[in-house]
């Protein structure tokens, strides 16, 4: 199948931040430092940690150097929700590399799953491969905008994950293009028919005033999909939403149900911890919703949103 992705695919630009709080600088070793066209890049170590930071000095990419396998954020075990949606997936796109830690967790647990990863920037491409076990030739990499590539590309994806970011003075944001009604049309008609569309949007789901980016985006992915999922992360201002085309919603038993058979009948293919991620599941609309804006190409002020 790999062959085939690339027989499909065609060259083309994916912005990808991944918000985590600052820690104290103090005690990282720095590793490396770069400015590229997107963005003003440093790897650093502290402990058997070590971790990629963007701009706005947050972490993009953390890993525990002892187990390469580990370390990562919360959310990246989130994604494997999106199995219980759709078990078998032969293709799977992952708009955002960042550090790798989301492909190689998914080549990791599942071998057979041909996986390609498209990202904006290649200076972050080159660090993911010196400094955290990324392999190209095993996962390739497309040097692309996710909108671009999904409108050049023939190829039909069973599972999409997104997990692209761009930043300015008020914080980190869902590029304004992929995030609009006609961007999210886009992802449906790239998906198959049991194709499954999984976001990791920045904030949180409940508490306090609520986040209009999520709401927002929420809200416009629910007029292009019939059924919305959200897990909030644990250790991060992160919320993974699954879409899926399936007009029968999932109840939370179901969910639980689904997650526990997997493991019984599959259990070396999925991170020990699926079943208690079921746990961060939402089983409701996010608050704030009545006042959510549809996101269009004329109108998607996701920066904005942040304010």
């Amino acid at each position: 199948m790999k062959s085939m992705i690339r027989k499909f695919i065609a060259p083309t630009v994916v912005l990808s931040f991944i918000l985590f709080s600052p820690g104290a600088s103090g005690s990282e070793t720095v590793l490396y430092e770069y400015d590229s066209v997107y963005h003003h890049i440093r790897v650093v170590e502290f402990g058997s940690m070590r971790g990629m930071r963007f701009d706005n000095n947050h972490f993009q990419t953390l890993i525990d150097m002892n187990d390469p396998y580990s370390g990562h954020f919360n959310y990246v075990d989130l994604l494997f929700q999106s199995f219980l949606f759709q078990p078998e997936p032969d293709v799977a796109l992952i708009l955002g590399l960042g550090g790798g830690s989301a492909p190689r967790l998914l080549n990791h647990y599942q071998p057979d799953l041909d996986i390609l990863s498209v990202e904006i920037d290649p200076a972050v491409v080159n660090v993911a491969e010196q400094f955290f076990f990324y392999d190209r030739d095993e996962l390739p990499v497309e040097i692309s905008d996710a909108r671009s590539f999904l409108r050049r590309s023939e190829q039909k994806y069973d599972l999409i994950i997104q997990d692209c970011y761009s930043s300015n003075f008020y914080g980190t944001f869902i590029p304004f293009h992929l995030a609009t009604l006609e961007y999210f049309e886009l992802v449906r008609d790239s998906l198959t028919e049991d194709g499954i569309f999984t976001v990791n949007v920045i904030g949180t789901v409940y508490g306090g005033e609520p986040n209009r980016v999520i709401t927002s985006v929420y809200r416009t992915m629910h007029e292009v999909f019939d059924n919305l999922y959200l897990y909030g992360a644990d250790d991060v201002q992160n919320v993974v939403i699954i879409a899926t085309q399936d007009t029968n919603r999932l109840t939370r038993a179901e969910l639980q149900a689904r997650a526990s058979s997997l493991m019984t009948n599959r259990r070396s293919e999925f991170p020990p911890e699926l079943v208690q991620m079921i746990m961060r599941f939402y089983d409701t609309a996010p608050s704030g919703l009545s006042s959510a804006i549809v996101l269009t190409d004329d109108y998607a002020p996701t920066d904005n949103l942040l304010r």
